[in-house]
């Protein structure tokens, strides 16, 4: 029997190569506390009814999509660039945010390591993300991010993938 799973240690966004199917150039990000939430709504379902009766002949059912959302709790060029907002410069050893002018959707890989050390990995989250600032005293600024996990593109790679701890090392 399993443990309940339970907080994570680390959540990291990386590059997603839909041709090659891998994730590189991982970043971790700070993540505000108790804002992660991935949560899967109810499948959609169609009844097929014979004309007369209450109870259906068929029943159809969609699943519904993973919505994940966050909130990042750095804003340094960096963490801005990393959840796709636009890229960075450095001009004499001082780094510049500069925000896409077309901002949009933008797919990232996400990885979440578990406090148990298992590993939730999903190879393309479709986020968006966006400023929610607020300079009122005792308030932080955060980036918010909302996405939702979408299809590899890939029949082999799975769209989501949750792995068990690795086990200790023997003696």
């Amino acid at each position: 029997m399993g443990l309940p799973k339970y907080g994570a240690k680390k959540i990291e966004l990386g590059d997603w190569d839909p041709v090659t199917g891998t994730s590189s150039n991982w970043v971790e990000v700070p993540v505000y506390n108790a804002t992660f939430n991935m949560a899967e709504g109810e499948p959609s379902v169609t009844e097929h009814k014979q004309q007369g009766k209450s109870s259906p002949r068929l029943r159809r059912s969609i699943p519904a999509s993973i919505p994940i959302t966050f909130q990042l709790m750095d804003t340094d060029p960096d963490s801005l660039a990393a959840a796709g907002m636009g890229t960075v410069t450095t001009v004499e050893g001082v780094k510049s945010f500069h925000m896409a002018k077309n901002r949009g959707e933008v797919i990232k890989s996400l990885r979440i390591l578990v406090e148990d050390d298992s590993v939730v990995y999903v190879p393309a989250f479709s986020h968006y993300a966006r400023m929610n600032f607020n300079t009122a005293e005792g308030s932080i600024h955060v980036i918010d991010v909302a996405g939702v996990v979408t299809d590899s593109g890939d029949e082999d790679i799975a769209d989501l993938s949750w792995s068990d701890p690795i086990p200790p090392a023997g003696p």
